[in-house]
C-alpha cells in the first residue's frame, strides 16, 4: 500500500526542515521553549534529522497501520472529506508515526541511503474526553529510527528520551519495558493468553471483554483495579519468547544498564497499536496522578513492509509534549529580557523606538512601552520586565546624540553612545 501523501500537501524532508543554525542555544523563555530546545539539542547529539509531515492523511493510512481494531481508529480520529473520493477520505493525525514512515517510502528516502534517524515535534488530534494531560489538540514529539533491526538502537531512543527528560529538569520519572514477541512467537502465545482469559472473561469489564476478540494483548492495559489483579497471574509474552525475542531483549537490557538508565521490565507493557513487534516501553511520572504516561514506544519491524517498502526493521517513541510539561511544572526558568526602552516624553518615542530596533537587529532582546505612560509608569513596567537595564532617551540624550543606561540592578546609570550601549548590553565591555 502508497497512499502518498494528502493531494495539496508536502512533506518537509531533511535538511530542508533542519533550523539554519542547529548549534543555536535556545533562550529558556517558557516551559514550552526549554523542552523544545532541550529536544532539539538531544536530537542533533544523537543523530536524528527532522522530518514535518501534513497534519492530515488519508483515513486509509492509520486503518491500515495502527490497526481497525484499535482505540484510535475506532473511536478517536477526527475524519472529513468526501467518501465517494477513489481514495477516501481524510483524518487529522492522531499520530506522527505512520505519516513520517509514509513519508520516507513516498518520497524514495531509501534508495538515498538504508537506515534514517528522524524526529518531529508538531500538533495531532484525538476525539477523547478531555481531561488533565489528554486533549483533543496536542503536541508530540518522538523519533522514528528506520532501517535497522539492532536491539541497540531500542536502547538508543529510551536513552534519548532519558537524556531528554533530564534536560527539561523531569526528576520523577520511571522506564517500563517488555517484549511481545515477533511473528514466530506471538501467534501461540495469543492462542495460550486466550485459553487462560476465556474461562473468567464475565468477569472482566466491558472494555476487556471487546478487546478478547479484538486485540486480546490489550487486557494488560485495563485499569480496573479487579482487573490488574486477574491480568497479574496471566501467561506473560517473556515466557513464551522465541530464542531470537529473548536474545533481542537481552542486549536492549545490556545497553540500558551499561548507560545507566533505570528500568524495570513489565509484562502489562504491550502498546495499544497493532504494528509493534518485540520491544515495547513506557516512560511514566508520578507528577501526572493517575494518567501518568509521558511517552510510549517499541519496535516495529513489519510496518514498513506493510506499507509498501523495503522489509526492514524500526523503532520509535512518541511523547506527549503537555504531559511533560505537567512534570516540568516548577523546574522552568525564565531569562530576562536585556533591556526596556523609556522615552521621557512623547518627543523622544520615535528616537527611543529607532534605538530599540537597532539593538534588537544586533541580536539583543528588548521591550518598551506601547501605551503613551508616563515616564515612572515606563520605569515600573521596566523593573516588572526582569529586563537587566533601562534604555533611557530624554530631551538631554535626543540633544547630545547619546542614552542613558540604568543597571536595574542597582549599580547606577551612566550615558553613553547607543553603539557603546550595545557593546556593554552585549558583554563586550564593563
Amino acid at each position: 500500500m502508497n497512499l502518498g501523501a494528502p493531494e495539496g500537501t508536502k512533506d518537509i524532508l531533511p535538511p530542508q526542515a533542519e533550523i539554519a543554525n542547529p548549534e543555536e542555544k535556545w533562550r529558556n523563555t517558557g516551559l514550552y521553549q526549554k523542552l523544545e530546545g532541550v529536544a532539539r539539542e538531544a536530537f542533533r547529539r544523537f543523530g536524528y534529522e527532522e522530518i514535518r509531515t501534513p497534519l492530515f492523511e488519508y483515513t486509509a493510512l492509520f486503518h491500515k497501520t495502527s490497526g481497525e481494531t484499535s482505540d484510535i481508529v475506532q473511536k478517536e480520529m477526527f475524519t472529513f472529506g468526501d467518501p465517494e473520493d477513489k481514495k477516501g477520505t481524510y483524518s487529522l493525525r492522531p499520530e506522527l508515526t505512520p505519516g513520517t514512515i509514509r513519508a520516507v517510502i513516498d518520497e524514495g528516502l531509501f534508495a538515498k541511503r538504508s537506515t534514517w534517524k528522524l524526529w518531529y515535534f508538531g500538533p495531532a488530534f484525538r476525539k477523547e474526553r478531555p481531561q488533565k494531560g489528554r486533549y483533543r489538540q496536542f503536541h508530540q514529539l518522538g523519533v522514528e529510527a528506520i532501517g535497522a533491526s539492532d536491539p541497540l538502537l531500542d536502547a538508543e531512543t529510551m536513552i534519548l528520551f532519558a537524556d531528554i527528560l533530564g534536560g527539561a529538569g523531569v526528576k520523577a520519572w520511571k522506564l517500563r519495558i517488555n517484549s511481545i514477541g515477533c511473528a514466530a512467537c506471538r501467534p501461540a502465545y495469543r492462542e495460550k493468553l486466550k485459553d487462560a482469559v476465556r474461562a473468567d472473561l464475565p468477569s472482566y469489564c466491558e472494555d476487556c471483554r471487546k478487546r478478547f476478540e479484538r486485540n486480546v494483548f490489550r487486557i494488560f492495559d485495563c485499569k480496573v483495579e479487579a482487573d490488574i489483579a486477574k491480568a497479574a497471574k496471566l501467561p506473560t509474552a517473556l515466557e513464551h519468547a522465541c530464542d531470537a525475542c529473548k536474545a533481542h531483549m537481552k542486549g536492549v537490557e545490556l545497553a540500558l544498564r551499561a548507560a545507566e538508565v533505570p528500568y524495570r521490565v513489565d509484562p502489562r507493557i504491550v502498546r495499544g497499536l497493532d504494528y509493534y513487534t518485540r520491544t515495547v516501553y513506557e516512560f511514566t511520572s508520578s507528577k501526572l496522578g493517575s494518567q501518568d504516561a509521558v511517552a510510549g514506544g517499541g519496535r516495529y519491524d513489519t510496518l514498513v513492509k506493510d506499507m509498501g517498502g523495503p522489509d526492514v526493521g524500526s523503532v520509535g517513541f512518541a511523547a506527549g509534549v503537555e504531559r511533560i510539561l505537567l512534570a516540568m511544572e516548577g523546574q522552568g526558568t525564565s531569562t530576562p529580557i536585556d533591556f526596556f526602552a523609556v522615552a521621557v516624553t512623547e518627543a523622544e518615542r520615535p528616537a527611543i523606538f529607532q534605538a530599540a530596533t537597532v539593538l534588537r537587529r544586533a541580536g539583543l532582546s528588548g521591550d518598551m512601552d506601547y501605551e503613551g505612560r508616563s515616564m515612572n509608569a515606563q520605569m515600573r513596567k521596566a523593573n516588572k520586565s526582569g529586563s537587566r537595564f533601562a534604555l533611557i532617551i530624554g530631551p538631554d540624550e535626543l540633544a547630545q546624540g547619546v542614552v542613558t543606561l540604568k543597571d536595574m540592578a542597582g549599580h547606577g546609570e551612566r550615558k553613553v553612545a547607543l553603539d557603546e550601549a550595545r557593546a556593554i548590553l552585549k558583554g563586550e565591555k564593563p
